[in-house]
Parts: C-alpha cells; sequence; structure tokens
C-alpha cells in the first residue's frame, strides 16, 4: 500500500511539475525568469559533477580495497588481551566466539569478560 502510495504522490508531483513548465512557458520570459532558469541549470550541473566525483571516489576507493569487503577482517591484536579501554579481556577461543549463536560479555571497571551462552539461556 505505502509503495501505492509512493507513486501516486510521484505521478502527482510530475504533473505539477509539468503544469508549472506550461504556465513558465506560456509567458514571456523576463530578465529574472532568464536568471532564475541559468542559476537552477547552474545547480543542475553543480549537482552532476559532486556526484560524478563521488561515485568516483567511492569506485577508486573499491578499487583499492578489491571490492566490497566480505565478513570480518581479521585483528591485527587477535590475541586480545585488552579491550580499547584497557580493561584485561578474559574470554575463550576466538573461532568459538564467533561460532556462538549468543555472547554473553560482563564488564567492569577493571575488566571485561565474554562467555559463550547456550541460547536457551538468553533472555
Amino acid at each position: 500500500m505505502r509503495h501505492l502510495v509512493h507513486v501516486l504522490v510521484s505521478i502527482a508531483m510530475w504533473c505539477l511539475f509539468g503544469y508549472y513548465w506550461y504556465v513558465v512557458l506560456g509567458r514571456e520570459l523576463g530578465p529574472g525568469t532568464v536568471r532564475a532558469m541559468e542559476t537552477l541549470g547552474v545547480v543542475i550541473v553543480v549537482g552532476l559533477v559532486v556526484t560524478g566525483l563521488w561515485i568516483g571516489h567511492n569506485l577508486r576507493v573499491a578499487r583499492k580495497f578489491e571490492g566490497r569487503r566480505q565478513g570480518f577482517r581479521e585483528s591485527a591484536d587477535a590475541t586480545l588481551e585488552r579491550d580499547t579501554i584497557g580493561r584485561n579481556v578474559e574470554r575463550p577461543d576466538l573461532a568459538e566466539l564467533r561460532a556462538a549463536r549468543v555472547v554473553e560479555i560482563d564488564a567492569d571497571e577493571k575488566s571485561k569478560t565474554y562467555r559463550v551462552a547456550d541460547a536457551k539461556e538468553a533472555p
């Protein structure tokens, strides 16, 4: 239903857009109208150029990193002895954590503990 409403609103807006162009083109073009059309043209061109540059940037980034990343990147510190704020980390093997459906994490000011939980235990 929402898609249908979007389509109908889009069609109505395009009709309104076409009607306003019909009104504008039916009148004598004054200097203000010409200036407004020039401004609109410049805004459109600048928008297209910026969009093209952004797309080019994203393509260069994708080429540099060989397309979309698949899965997780391996951490440089696979030992994971401390977290980013310096707390000691206690955990089972990383492969066991990644395979787990539910992982519980308990943290306090000095340590962080990861535990593989049974899916039935999870809230």
